[in-house]
């Protein structure tokens, strides 16, 4: 703490000294005062001491004299006070001339001063300095404290501060949104004004600390950090204390400074402000993880099919400020589990950015991110299509994450049907692995539901039977003539529900060829391509034939 060597000028009998030399560092603290006269003095200095000496260790020591001022300013010295006259006539320019160059005050006493009546006015002074802004630190304190203790919010906290400092006071979190201010000096800078009205500090603002090393800087020394911001014009200069819980900065405490310097109790108090902030911050993060894990634990529940009534369902749904209207489908992501649970770590963020439209809840289990969500007023085709454009965009958003994978189940117009969409999901999920010929990372139940269907029944041989006295044929001849792929062929062809044109498109083949391929199909199979049942006896045995 302590005092300037300006203000010790205007002390006690160093209210008659001059300055001779480092006027430019005045603003050194002293918070020591000390008299010695011995060669190696230098060693014995701690930092921010005034020293004064008559400059016996100067007599017949030239050599002393022009590494002395060197050797007391890496000690961190505050400043040399001599006194000639009796070792030495006038100070010597081995002196002056390194003091100017290091900044480092050199102050000329008069011949007749008693060392004590320099040194006890300082140290008095310094003393009733120090217990000034140790009584002014408990009762901040002990306001900060009442706040704590009567459960008072950040609201609260940011009030109280700046009730006590007289100065404005944010509160933000770990990334600079604002979570609240007091404004008891009623005016602000244009920079407070623009992150009231958008509720965070601008991007260039953030950009500028970051390139003065600020961030760096509070994170090191955990302590506040004084700061002008070039970027914005007449701005005020700021003080940026950290708001720390478990060696991790989570938010900061901003002061903002008008007619006068920020002082040492000031920054105490920013300091015992941000623990308060802590304390409330831990306790929001504590009930929010309370009313999260019965709110994961109640949802849980739905998805395993324990709570079955509909009404049951709404009302809690409701009080969590949910409201599913239309028809409802359960989308299960699946990532690996360090990207799974990174997501919940960040509260699902880039997957809330997309989502933000619907009326939606989201929650992990194990390696699978669940959303569950509604939706109204679109034709049942335009559902899928809007859901097939969320996971492309959530896709999008989560970046880097490799073989990530949606299974989308059917729509429910009924919230107890959920656990049964949500183990649509997982078997599109599951089906879609087993499938020979892949589905893409996108998949709906609605394209696979026949798969579960066959799975079924999977004991009964007489579907294998089916699939081999049907399919069998064309297989053995693909396994002689590769180059024509009947199998493929009419999968495509009955995907395509008939339509000579798109089979061949998809197929890359000319019209004339596939007719060619059916023909050979036709003859092969015996059968009439164009006969519905017949058609469907064959799609589902080509069904069967994926899965076996």
């Amino acid at each position: 703490m302590g005092i300037t060597v300006q203000e010790a000028l205007r002390i006690g009998e160093l209210k008659n000294a001059k300055v001779i030399a480092g006027e430019k560092g005045l603003d050194r603290i002293v918070n020591y005062v000390i008299t010695m006269d011995v060669p190696d003095a230098a060693k014995w200095i701690r930092g921010n001491e005034l020293l004064l000496t008559a400059a016996y260790v100067f007599m017949n020591n030239p050599d002393m004299e022009k590494t002395f001022v060197y050797d007391l300013v890496e000690r961190n010295c505050s400043a040399l006070a001599i006194k000639p006259g009796r070792f030495i006539d006038k100070i010597p320019p081995q002196i002056i001339e390194p003091a100017n160059e290091k900044n480092f005050p050199i102050i000329e006493l008069p011949v007749y001063v008693a060392w004590h009546d320099i040194v006890n006015p300082i140290m008095l002074e310094i003393l009733n300095k120090e217990a000034g802004i140790i009584k002014r630190s408990f009762e901040i304190h002990d306001e900060l404290m009442k706040v704590a203790l009567q459960g008072g919010d950040l609201a609260a906290v940011a009030g109280t501060l700046s009730y006590l400092l007289n100065c404005n006071v944010f509160i933000e979190d770990e990334s600079f949104n604002l979570l609240s201010f007091s404004n008891c000096r009623g005016a602000c800078d244009a920079l407070s004004l623009e992150i009231i009205k958008n509720g965070r500090i601008p991007l260039d603002v953030i950009e500028e600390m970051d390139k003065k090393g600020i961030f760096n800087k509070i994170k090191t020394f955990k302590k506040p950090v004084r700061v002008n911001i070039r970027s914005k014009n007449n701005c005020y200069t700021r003080v940026i204390a950290p708001i720390i819980i478990k060696g991790e900065i989570c938010g900061y405490i901003t002061l903002i400074e008008n007619d006068s310097r920020f002082g040492d109790f000031d920054l105490i108090a920013a300091e015992q402000a941000a623990t308060i902030a802590a304390l409330e911050i831990m306790k929001k993060q504590a009930v929010k993880q309370a009313e999260g894990k019965v709110k994961r634990e109640f949802f849980e529940n739905i998805l395993a099919g324990n709570i079955k009534d509909a009404s049951q369902i709404k009302s809690r749904l409701k009080y969590y400020g949910v409201n599913f209207k239309g028809d409802i489908a359960v989308i299960v992501i699946h990532m690996n589990y360090e990207s799974a649970l990174k997501a919940e770590e960040e509260d699902f963020k880039g997957f809330e950015s997309v989502m933000a439209p619907l009326s939606h809840v989201i929650l992990r289990k194990g390696e699978d991110i669940i959303i569950i969500c509604s939706f109204s007023d679109v034709r049942t085709i335009g559902k899928y299509d809007e859901i097939n454009i969320l996971c492309k965009n959530i896709s999008k958003s989560l970046g880097g994450i490799k073989e990530i994978r949606f299974g989308i189940s059917d729509f429910h117009d009924d919230v107890a049907k959920i656990s049964e969409g949500y183990i649509e999901a997982k078997r599109s999920l599951e089906l879609a692995d087993m499938l020979k010929n892949g589905t893409g990372s996108i998949v709906f139940y609605k394209d696979v539901w026949i798969y579960d269907f066959i799975l079924s029944c999977k004991e009964n041989e007489n579907l294998k039977k089916f699939c081999d006295r049907r399919l069998l044929k064309l297989i053995e001849y693909d396994s002689k003539n590769k180059e024509e792929n009947l199998l493929n062929t009419l999968r495509v062809y009955l995907d395509c529900t008939g339509k000579h044109n798109m089979a061949a498109e998809k197929l890359f083949i000319h019209r004339n060829t596939l007719n060619y391929r059916l023909n050979k199909i036709r003859e092969i199979l015996d059968c009439d391509l164009n006969d519905p049942s017949t058609r469907l006896r064959l799609e589902i045995g080509l069904k069967i034939a994926n899965l076996l």
